[in-house]
């Protein structure tokens, strides 16, 4: 009677070794590297790895993307946004703040002109022209918030108006004057120039 018992017993455990075999050889450590092959430490049969990989292949030109299946706008300065805008807007316009060819920092306002589409709920501040008629600077008013003022001018990326109007943060306050066009500010600095 007791040699089934061992046998059983023998059995569990070669069974118990194997799972435990199994568990541990991914673990194990390569010894040698060569780039065509890897040999493990509980073998001496290679294991095939990929070889060296080969430099990236760069992202589509931007004429590519203008050519797929979204349409987009191109503004200039390398900028591509999404084509379309809420009624009222011709096309976008986009604060561009950067460096030019390591040039100086600077702000451009890339698309189209500013068009003022009206008050709205957090942009019901006041909006003053240029000389020409287009809109130029903007009075917050309480409530105000800087994507919905740009959006209220078409510009794409109302964010924007806080670093082109030297805040920090984008927390604009009630009776502060923005400038809405980027051409407009000649002499930008960084707010974050410290």
């Amino acid at each position: 009677m007791r040699t089934p018992a061992v046998v059983a017993c023998v059995l569990s455990g070669v069974v118990v070794a194997g799972l435990c075999a199994l568990a541990v050889t991914p673990l194990l450590v390569p010894i040698s590297e060569t780039p065509d092959t890897v040999t493990a430490v509980t073998t001496s049969q290679p294991v095939q790895t990929p070889a060296v990989s080969s430099p990236p292949t760069p992202g589509p030109t931007p004429e590519e993307v203008i050519d797929g299946p979204v349409d987009f706008v191109n503004l200039g300065n390398g900028m591509l946004i999404p084509a379309g805008r809420p009624e009222g807007c011709a096309e976008p316009a986009y604060i561009w703040i950067g460096s030019i060819d390591g040039g100086p920092m600077h702000a451009d306002m890339l698309g189209a002109e500013l068009v003022d589409r009206g008050v709205r709920e957090f942009a019901t501040g006041e909006a003053a022209t240029d000389s020409e008629g287009r809109p130029a600077t903007y009075t917050v008013a309480p409530g105000d918030v800087l994507d919905i003022i740009g959006d209220r001018f078409c510009i794409y990326n109302g964010i924007a108006l806080g670093t082109l109007n030297g805040y920090r943060s984008g927390e604009i306050q009630p009776g502060d004057v923005l400038t809405l066009d980027a051409d407009l500010v000649t002499d930008w600095v960084s707010p974050y120039d410290d």
